[in-house]
């Protein structure tokens, strides 16, 4: 009877473990949207790969701009979606899109730390997030933004997402003292 016991506990292991090994990740468990693979940010936050690579890209663009971003909230799952939504619905929270209809259920949208729209951050985002396919998609929340690259419109040539034109770095003019050396 203790053999028929340890074959079947055998089995049960081979189960559990044989999935993750023939996939060769580590962490099969990881959740998907819609069948896509999210990744790990540094800080935690999940997002779609394609998202999570041009929200890294933004970052390290904004980085040598003095401005930081740092995502508050990416991926949820459908049961933490119902929580908020809940509570929204209660009055006990912020606004929250119904479960299934939140693009943070996807992976493609991130609420960023911005402060307010008289920030730094928020200007940078608005001159800049749409060249990495991000776009702002609900007016009350500035600090929400969504990949879609699809729909999301390349500024002009010399213009920022918004129309403004870019400021160029001025060309240096020879000073005094180096012409006078000449």
């Amino acid at each position: 009877m203790s053999l028929a016991l340890l074959r079947w506990g055998v089995f049960l292991l081979l189960c559990w473990f044989a999935p993750q090994a023939l996939a060769g990740e580590a962490n099969s468990r990881r959740p998907t949207a819609r069948g896509a693979k999210l990744v790990r940010l540094k800080n935690g936050q999940l997002l779609q790969r394609d998202a999570a690579s041009a929200y890294q890209q933004m970052k390290a663009e904004a980085r040598t701009k003095n401005i930081y971003l740092w995502v508050r909230s990416g991926y949820r799952s459908p049961a933490k979606q119902r929580r908020l939504y809940e509570r929204y619905r209660k009055g006990k929270g912020p606004q929250a899109a119904r479960p299934g209809r939140s693009n943070h259920q996807r992976g493609l949208a991130v609420d960023l730390v911005i402060g307010d729209v008289t920030t730094p951050t928020y200007d940078w985002l608005v001159s800049n997030a749409c060249r990495f396919g991000f776009k702002r998609t609900v007016r009350s929340e500035p600090w929400h933004w969504e990949y879609r690259p699809r729909t999301t419109r390349e500024p002009e040539p010399g213009f920022d997402c918004v129309g403004r034109p870019l400021k160029l770095p001025r060309p240096e003019t020879p000073s005094v003292a180096s012409t006078e050396k000449s």
